[in-house]
Parts: C-alpha cells; structure tokens; sequence
C-alpha cells in the first residue's frame, strides 16, 4: 500500500511537471512593439507594419523563440511621449529606433543598434555654392530649423546666429525652396522620402556637409522592468543576425524603387 501511494505521488508529481512544462510552452512571453512612423526603417502600409528595422526586429524575436518562448503580440506607431511612458512603465516591451545619448543610458535596456542616423546639410540647386568640409564653415549663412530640435540646439551651442524657426520640416522646405534661407538640415535617411511628401523634386536640393554632432546610431531597446533573461536572448539573437548580414540585406531591399516603398509613397501622396 505504501508503494502504490509513493508510486501515486510519483505519477502526480510527473504529471503536474508535465502540464506546467505544456504550459510554458503554450504561453510564450507577450512583447509589444513601439515605434514612430520614419521612412524607410518603421512604416505603415496597407495598414501592416513595414520597413527594414520592422523586419529586422521581427527576425530577432523570432529567432529568440528558439531559446525562450517569445512572440510579438502587435507593433504600435504611436507618438513618441507615450512610446517611451509604456516602454520604461511596463515590462516586455520593445521600443525603436532611439538614439543612444548619456542622458537616456540607465533608464533603458540596449539590445542593439537598428540603424545609422545621419542629419546633413541641404541647399537648394540655386543656393549658396560652396562646399565645406566641415559644418561650422557655414556659421554665417542662414537656416531654417524645427523650434527646440536637437540641430537647433547643436547650432546655437556652436555660435550660429541666423537660425530661423519653425514649427514643421515641410516649413523649413519651403523656406529652402523660396531662397528665403540658405540651408537646412534633413535626416538623410528618410530625405528622399520628406522631399516627395512635401510636393517636392528630391533632386532640387543639394547635400552640402553632415552634422557630426548628429550622426549616431538608432537602437533597439526595452525598459529595465523587462528580465535579463528576455533582454540576454534577444540580444543574443540580435548580434548572431547581424553577424550574418540581415540587417544589410534588408536595408539594401528597402529603396525608395522597391516594391513596399513605392507603395508607401503613393499612399503619401495620396494623402498630401
């Protein structure tokens, strides 16, 4: 008798092993993606998520997944106070593509960076000629820049005094495009994109001289409520993708003549 109840304890204790071993595997951990809408690296098109840091950061979970049970339970373009409240709140939520600065070091979890970021110096085709070899060369011209903007703040930090503001980019353009100021700074990765949005020829404007100051990478990262188990295979996944040319492939798929982009810009037209 007290065989079969120690053989019964056995059999009970195997049993529940196996239905929480089941569960595990039927439960993977929730993560929830935020990000804002930048072309080419986080779009929306035909109401899907696209672009290559979309792609990419997709790869990563799921090749995590192999390690630690894991899916990506929706992708969220929201505005960037309330992406950055839900990512440093709440755990299992991933947030791209953010600058990594001293400032920002210890209220996140850096699982890896998603994209270059470069601000350069744009002249229309009747602006100034001049090509200078650095950005400070240009401290007596006139520009156009997004009131309270990281440029706006680089520029004046480095003396330049005849820096006009304005609310929107597009405005900016505009001035650019009058001859009403003699530069302004765009992203180079989504300028072709801004241009043609705005009702401009890409091929009008002129890139002068890049931002040093500005020209960081863009990272992948979660809030320090997310476990070091997640953040470890993720970051693990996302080296060994690197590493084997992922990112660069997607990156050299996702042009302005590829077949996503070319329909997200005639959805940007439409819209315009």
């Amino acid at each position: 008798m007290a065989y079969q109840s120690g053989q019964f304890y056995r059999l009970t204790l195997g049993w529940m092993g196996f239905m929480l071993a089941a569960s595990s595997v039927a439960e993977p951990i929730k993560l929830e993606l935020y990000t804002q809408e930048f072309p080419p690296l986080q779009i929306q098109v035909d109401s899907q998520a696209e672009g290559y840091v979309v792609k990419f950061v997709e790869a990563v979970v799921s090749h995590a997944a192999e390690k630690l049970p894991m899916e990506i339970a929706a992708v969220h373009f929201a505005p960037w106070k309330r992406a950055i409240r839900n990512t440093q709140e709440n755990e299992n939520v991933l947030f791209f593509s953010l600058s990594r600065t001293p400032s920002r070091e210890q209220e996140y979890q850096w699982i890896g960076p998603v994209s270059p970021y470069e601000v350069a110096i744009y002249r229309h085709y009747d602006g100034p000629s001049v090509t200078p070899s650095t950005f400070q060369e240009l401290k007596n011209f006139s520009f156009a820049a997004q009131t309270a903007s990281s440029f706006e703040e680089v520029a004046k930090e480095e003396g330049f005094a005849k820096i006009i503001p304005v609310n929107y980019g597009k405005v900016a353009i505009k001035l650019l495009h009058t001859n009403r100021v003699d530069f302004a700074p765009l992203v180079k990765a989504s300028y072709f994109y801004r241009m043609e949005q705005y009702g401009y020829d890409p091929k009008e404007f002129i890139e002068v001289v890049k931002v040093d100051r500005l020209c960081k990478e863009l990272w992948l990262v979660t809030g320090n409520k997310t476990s070091q188990q997640v953040v470890e295979v993720l970051r693990e996944s996302f080296s060994e993708l690197k590493n084997q040319g992922r990112l660069t492939e997607l990156i050299d798929y996702y042009q302005p003549d590829s077949d996503v982009m070319v329909r997200y810009r005639k959805a940007m037209t439409l819209v315009e």
